[in-house]
């Protein structure tokens, strides 16, 4: 048995070899990798030529190294510092490849002040990293090894072929009787589709498909219920658990024990580097899509963007009067939700939010709601029972909208989709540009947004921050028509600035989140 399971992978990269032989002239590695932004990613071609799946060949933070690419320790506010991240894996053997996916970051613990940098993958197991001193006095850069390339080809076969990392299950009811069946956003090669009811038209227009109850009486309209089992259903064998293991564990150990210690010197009189002139409300909302990395930092955990001054107070009375009349939709999941509990907080209004219900909730007093709905499937309830009408399209709330309106729109998805195929995601993002446009055309005073991904250290059971590169990509492409027209909710560097284990970011980084938010969107013209 274990030899014919290392000849497997020995094989995919004689394959790989060999291709890479034959195209190498021809080989486009700006293809390959994202390098606009500074952060990088596989493609989906690359993954599918898969790797070795040996966790003595993964990469390992006790033997990688970071060091600095200049001697010179000492900088000025405002200048770049550069560094080099050379991976080895267990046994001390240099790696070769590239696509890991690193984390860079810039702090200082004693002024709460951190940044994250940008990461260039240089395709030979190093890589180099770049980061902004944004404020004087000591700082040191840190290294995180987030997800190995190993785990995120293994995670993309497993896509590949089970089209989901989870389950979920349709409830199916009538009189005494219940039975429940797996659902799948695809009926696969089945030619057998008599099996499975069809619930796309159900999920308002996006492919989502049920097996069958095999009791008669239960037929496929008695669909009542939906949940999941929050686990990867796919059968792996050891060596397969061990690598999608690895970012399931505490986090601390993949930090590289090596770290880079700088200084940076205020320049002239300056306490602290400028800030920018344009107000947030009044930056161009193409310039919100711009993929300036980094966008922002953290200095006193208060986060100061580096595209626009924030001139919104952080009060209760500037939230209201902000949305005075409107009703603000953040639509989407449990992290949106998030956000929904940060501005009661502020707000000082009650929440009736149970689980993913959906909620809106209103402050009779001064005139305003808040509307969480969760996204249309998949959408990975566990293991609570949620009534068929629990999931929305964010299309059909845009296209219920009056043309009077003067709400606040923000549409996101992201982490449940993190668990199937990314074509499902890019379908679902460029279903939504058809109801922005019109929405857009014919209700000329409502404010209208896309949050894009955040990042988080460690998921549970497959979820991987590193899917957020490429929807990223995704979320630009899909709505290139629309950037001089819809705001760019920018959380990626906020998030890589600010650790956190969870895919819920904590407390404080939401309320930072949210804060941006409001800056961006309140009284814009």
């Amino acid at each position: 048995m274990k030899k014919r399971y290392f000849a497997i992978p020995c094989l995919s990269v004689v394959i790989l070899f060999v291709y890479l032989h034959l195209n190498w002239n021809t080989l486009n590695l700006s293809q390959v990798y994202l390098p606009e932004r500074g952060v990088t990613y596989l493609t989906e071609k690359v993954m599918r030529y898969g790797t070795i799946f040996v966790p003595s060949v993964c990469a390992h933070p006790n033997k990688s190294r970071i060091y600095l690419k200049h001697a010179h320790k000492v900088y000025n506010l405002g200048d770049e510092v550069e560094v080099q991240i050379d991976l080895y894996d267990m046994l001390g053997n240099r790696k070769m490849t590239g696509g890991d996916f690193l984390r860079v970051w810039m702090e200082n613990p004693e002024r709460a002040a951190s940044v994250s940098g940008r990461v260039a993958d240089l395709y030979n197991g190093s890589y180099t990293a770049l980061l902004k001193a944004v404020w004087p006095g000591n700082a040191t850069i840190k290294a995180f090894i987030a997800t190995r390339r190993e785990e995120i080809v293994l995670d993309y076969m497993i896509l590949q072929k089970h089209y989901s990392l989870w389950t979920i299950f349709a409830e199916f009811r009538a009189n005494n009787l219940k039975d429940s069946t797996k659902c799948s956003i695809s009926q696969g090669n089945s030619l057998k589709t008599n099996e499975w009811c069809n619930f796309t038209n159900e999920n308002n227009g996006y492919s989502y498909y049920c097996r069958k109850s095999k009791i008669k009486q239960l037929t496929c309209d008695r669909w009542s219920h939906s949940y999941s089992e929050n686990r990867i259903a796919a059968p792996l064998n050891n060596t397969e658990r061990n690598i999608l293991g690895l970012s399931v564990i505490d986090p601390k150990p993949d930090i590289l024990q090596t770290s880079v210690k700088v200084s940076v010197r205020r320049a002239s009189n300056d306490m602290e580097l400028p800030a920018p002139r344009t107000p947030c409300n009044k930056l161009p909302t193409v310039m919100t899509w711009q993929r300036t990395s980094p966008n922002g930092y953290f200095l006193q955990n208060k986060w100061h963007s580096l595209l626009c001054t924030n001139t919104l107070p952080r009060t209760t009375d500037a939230y209201r009067r902000c949305l005075k009349g409107r009703t603000l939709w953040l639509h989407g999941d449990s992290t949106s939700s998030q956000f929904k509990g940060a501005l009661h907080s502020i707000l000082h209004f009650p929440s009736h939010t149970d689980g993913h219900v959906p909620t809106t909730d209103t402050d009779v007093t001064h005139n305003f709601s808040i509307s969480w709905h969760a996204h249309e499937l998949p959408f990975y309830n566990g293991a609570r029972r949620y009534d068929r009408s629990t999931h929305q399209g964010q299309n059909v709330m845009m296209d219920r909208l009056p043309n009077t309106t003067k709400d606040i729109v923000v549409l996101y998805m992201y982490v449940h989709f993190t668990l199937v195929h990314p074509d499902v995601f890019r379908r679902h993002v460029q279903r939504l540009v058809p109801s922005a446009k019109n929405l857009l055309a014919r209700a000329p005073n409502v404010t209208l947004a896309v949050r894009g991904p955040h990042a988080f250290f460690r998921p549970m059971h497959g979820l991987l921050s590193y899917w957020g590169l490429l929807y990223t990509n995704i979320w630009h492409e899909a709505f290139a028509s629309l950037q001089h027209k819809i705001v760019y909710l920018d959380f990626w560097d906020l998030t890589m600035a600010k650790t956190s284990r969870d895919f819920h970011p904590a407390e404080d980084t939401v309320k930072e989140m949210v804060h941006t938010m409001m800056s961006l969107m309140c009284f814009r013209k």
